[in-house]
């Protein structure tokens, strides 16, 4: 194995718990030293600053109608399919360290996939936040709405992506002294950009199912000229409403043509860019949407001590089955006769190794605060 790619640990198998359990031992006697004293307590202005961005992105925004968490900051729209597709920030309390003050405490952003929402993140976020970290979670534009139609054939797609992952990035770079970044699917892809673009910035890169790469099929198109032209035109009315109230229920050809393209403008940048940072990587084998070679060959090209879970095609765990925790399965309302059932990956699953794959998160972020 390539020495440059820093140590990885490599999970193929989970045939016991006993690895998890003392890995969930050790990481929080560290994380609780390390972070329980630096809970973050946001300004009122931060949350503003948020609000004011999503009220210019979708339109209007308005009081969100279900409660939220006693730590949660949610912005709602009429613009939006439901509240679940609502971007949020789960912060913490915080605490007084011993010479009165308030510590700044790590600050996670992390970015959906295509064609569907932060709700996709929600277990993620919640087993961060309840660890001590503060999570911003993002809503992408395009997505999440109750009328995509325009936005899924927006010549400027591609620059509004960037421009709000840039917008987000400024608003929590005053409240942070440690920020990590990451996403699942595309949301790993402009997460990655970013952080090649401005390593000074990020402590940590954090990848669930990143797309770094796509089928052959669907790259070869991407490289072909005027395809994003054609596919508006197969497009056709882009539809938002269907079975699943938290994503759409397909993704747009050309959304999918410009996610090729920021797939290579990355490997552009790995050219040019000789960047150091700790990346955490979970991606499932049988992963057919994003094969597992795209953060593969990111590892082997950004030094750093890396942490790799990938889970064996034995298991059969599809692309967006990889974040799904069997309690976001209760609240995922699927209407299933308007799907094909007989599909491989037509019905959402929760992943069976959900909580190992935290406990895996967890062991990064315990080495990366250790002595901090």
């Amino acid at each position: 194995m390539d020495s440059g790619i820093g140590k990885m640990a490599t999970l193929q198998h989970f045939t016991t718990r006993a690895l998890v359990m003392l890995v969930l031992f050790w990481v929080c006697s560290v994380q609780a030293q390390e972070l329980d004293a630096n809970r973050l307590a946001l300004p009122v202005q931060l949350f503003e600053d948020f609000s004011r961005l999503y009220e210019t992105e979708l339109g209007s925004i308005r009081p969100c109608q279900n409660s939220v968490g006693l730590y949660e900051y949610k912005v709602c729209s009429k613009a939006l399919k439901n509240e679940g597709n609502s971007p949020y920030i789960l912060y913490s309390k915080g605490v007084p360290s011993t010479n009165g003050k308030r510590q700044i405490a790590p600050i996670i952003v992390l970015f959906h996939g295509l064609s569907d929402s932060p709700f996709y993140l929600r277990s993620i976020a919640e087993h961060l936040n309840d660890k001590g970290f503060t999570v911003v979670v993002a809503l992408t534009p395009g997505n999440g709405k109750l009328n995509a139609a325009n936005d899924m054939r927006d010549p400027n797609l591609q620059q509004r992506w960037y421009a709000h992952v840039d917008s987000i990035m400024g608003l929590i770079r005053p409240y942070s002294n440690k920020t990590y970044i990451g996403g699942f699917s595309t949301g790993g892809t402009l997460a990655t950009r970013y952080m090649l673009l401005h390593p000074d910035e990020i402590d940590g890169l954090l990848l669930f199912s990143g797309a770094l790469a796509l089928s052959d099929s669907a790259e070869n198109l991407g490289q072909i000229w005027g395809m994003k032209w054609i596919a508006k035109i197969v497009d056709g009315d882009f539809i938002s409403i269907g079975s699943n109230p938290y994503r759409y229920p397909d993704a747009a050809g050309y959304a999918g043509l410009t996610l090729a393209d920021v797939i290579f403008e990355i490997r552009d940048l790995l050219v040019e860019t000789k960047v150091s940072k700790p990346i955490f990587v979970a991606h499932s084998l049988a992963d057919i949407i994003t094969p597992y070679s795209g953060v593969e060959n990111l590892m082997a090209k950004i030094h750093g001590d890396h942490q790799v879970m990938t889970i064996d095609s034995s298991y059969d765990i599809c692309h967006q089955d990889l974040v799904i925790s069997s309690m976001m399965m209760v609240g995922l309302k699927i209407d299933k006769t308007q799907l094909n059932i007989s599909e491989r990956c037509a019905i959402p699953k929760p992943n069976p190794l959900f909580n190992n794959m935290m406990a895996m998160l967890d062991y990064f972020f315990a080495q990366q605060l250790k002595g901090k």
